[in-house]
């Protein structure tokens, strides 16, 4: 079995894409206000349609995503790169899958997330670890195991300690 960490590439915004968009990358706000993502050659931008006043043409306002949205787009991806390092570094075989980028790949994940493991609110954000099939859990579970020296274990894999010791 490959293990397969799902996660969120650089342009966050379409992680947080909803379903009901027309497939196009962009999310939907309270009230049914459509916003999609612009990238532009120095950053990105959401741009939303302001509410046309009777009778005008539809007008656009730009929202530049603030310090609070930057900030945690920064812990995923901290996080991520930390699940994959020890992947890397261990010699484990392992896919990257990117939710940001397959609708289906983030239906699959969500799908396939226990109940109990799910966030009381939202949906449960990458890194997700998966054994195939299995859900090995997120990434305060990895570094739960990772701390107690039991990874391998958490990761459905036998441990390479007995084969890689010398005498």
């Amino acid at each position: 079995m490959v293990i397969r960490v799902f996660i969120a590439s650089s342009s966050g915004f379409v992680a947080v894409s909803t379903a009901d968009t027309g497939g196009r990358p962009g999310l939907r706000l309270r009230g049914g206000a459509r916003v999609r993502v612009l990238r532009g050659a120095r950053r990105s931008a959401l741009h939303v349609p302001a509410r046309p006043a009777a009778g005008a043409g539809a007008r656009r306002c730009s929202i530049t995503p603030g310090p609070q949205w930057k900030g945690r787009a920064a812990e995923i991806k901290k996080k991520q790169q930390d699940v994959v390092r020890f992947l890397e570094a261990n010699k484990i075989e392992f896919e990257e899958v990117d939710i940001t980028m397959s609708e289906e790949q983030r239906q699959w994940m969500y799908k396939n997330i226990p109940p109990e493991k799910k966030p009381a609110q939202g949906n449960p954000l990458p890194p997700q670890i998966f054994n195939g099939d299995r859900y090995c859990g997120d990434y305060d579970s990895f570094f739960e195991s990772k701390e107690s020296n039991t990874v391998f274990s958490f990761l459905g894999l036998k441990s390479r300690l007995a084969s890689t010791a010398e005498p």
